[in-house]
């Protein structure tokens, strides 16, 4: 039976094999565009700077002035509320960066003759002549350049030390290297082509690849996107709740019980705010989609494009029950004035209004679309 890809590639006319070329220039200058973005954010201009700029000295003289000093229940619960925050915005940036590595790598399937194995690369592959742009004499001639010694030196360096380097990085990927090959620099080198998956396909199988090429990059990339953006809004936000916390302190070496709860205070309204800001660009693209007339929407139940969410839920939730539990015992086991009791219920009401709504719209959110079946 013979092979359809083959068939349709012979199949091809001039004006379609013109169509595929200049369809594989386009989608080269597509990818470019999107790596562009993605060393954009790889530089991160926005959190790199922003994070040990904004947060250095200001959690350093907050947590100094908690930890001046005998260290009460209530000093311990901030102490945990506020490293909970820094913790949770150099989290934001570790998912942003595993996010990154993902989109620059991909797996590469290898098959040969005793198995499989999979091997890391590069997103983009290497690139090699298609198959069927030569003819039979020109292929011929064109293979031989490809395996002449001289050809090969340049991936293949002729000296010893070059070529134990090389096969101490094959060695990881058993079966990868022909052993039973005559030339074994060319052996090597057909091996490192292997590991950046370039081959030698018709141009109707380079049209497919780069197609779903770009599918992966797109999907990859919207992440990375939505995520940066969630991690830079947390970083500000946290911040902004650590410098509230820093005028409490205000070079003091110990803080006082006034201090203690303007500091619980903010990190009890600081963990709601900072989940309505992290699923802020989610909403935003929800509203998006209903301005063009989309009756409901499944943003919010993606679980790459909401997994920074997640994470965030869990570090808030734990720093505004320590906050509260903080302020709780600040308000009932010292004595206060009316105004600062005021203040604390106020700020109390605050923050559980704040994180009811919040945790009413993650509900809400999350429920299955009506007249969707689940599947089995």
């Amino acid at each position: 039976m013979s092979d359809p890809v083959e068939g349709a590639a012979a199949a091809a006319n001039a004006d379609e094999r013109a169509a595929m070329r200049g369809f594989l220039q386009r989608c080269e200058v597509r990818l470019s565009t999107m790596h562009r973005v993605a060393t954009a954010l790889l530089s991160g201009a926005g959190i790199l700077v922003l994070l040990p700029a904004l947060e250095r000295d200001a959690v350093l003289q907050v947590l100094r002035a908690l930890l001046a000093g005998p260290v009460s229940w209530s000093r311990g619960l901030l102490m945990i509320a506020v490293a909970l925050s820094i913790v949770l915005a150099l989290v934001v940036l570790w998912l942003v960066v595993i996010e990154l590595t993902r989109f620059y790598f991909h797996a590469n399937h290898v098959v040969h003759a005793d198995g499989e194995v999979f091997t890391p690369r590069f997103t983009l592959t290497g690139l090699r002549m298609p198959i069927d742009e030569f003819d039979d004499a020109t292929n011929a001639a064109y293979e031989a350049v490809h395996r002449a010694p001289a050809t090969v030196g340049l991936l293949v360096p002729g000296n010893d030390r070059a070529r134990a380097r090389i096969d101490k990085q094959l060695a990881a990927y058993p079966g990868l290297v022909d052993d039973t090959a005559t030339e074994a620099d060319r052996a090597r080198a057909e091996a490192l082509f292997e590991l950046a998956a370039a081959r030698r396909r018709t141009l109707v199988e380079e049209v497919a690849k780069i197609e779903y090429g770009i599918v992966r990059h797109m999907l990859r990339l919207q992440v990375i996107v939505l995520r940066y953006v969630k991690a830079l809004l947390v970083i500000v936000v946290t911040a902004v709740a650590t410098f509230g916390c820093a005028a409490a302190v205000n070079g003091q070496t110990r803080v006082s019980v006034p201090d203690e709860r303007w500091i619980a205070g903010v990190m009890a309204i600081w963990a709601p705010t900072v989940l309505i800001v992290v699923s802020s660009p989610v909403r935003w693209l929800e509203s998006l989609l209903r301005t063009e007339g989309a009756g409901q929407t499944a943003v919010s139940r993606d679980h790459e494009l909401t997994q920074l969410e997640d994470v965030t839920a869990r570090f808030a939730i734990v720093a505004w029950v320590v906050s509260t539990a903080a302020m709780l015992r600040l308000l009932v086991h010292y004595p206060i004035s009316r105004q600062g009791a005021v203040a604390v219920i106020a700020a109390l009401a605050v923050s559980v209004v704040m994180l009811l709504v919040v945790m009413y719209r993650r509900m809400a959110g999350r429920r299955p679309l009506r007249g969707v079946r689940r599947r089995a």
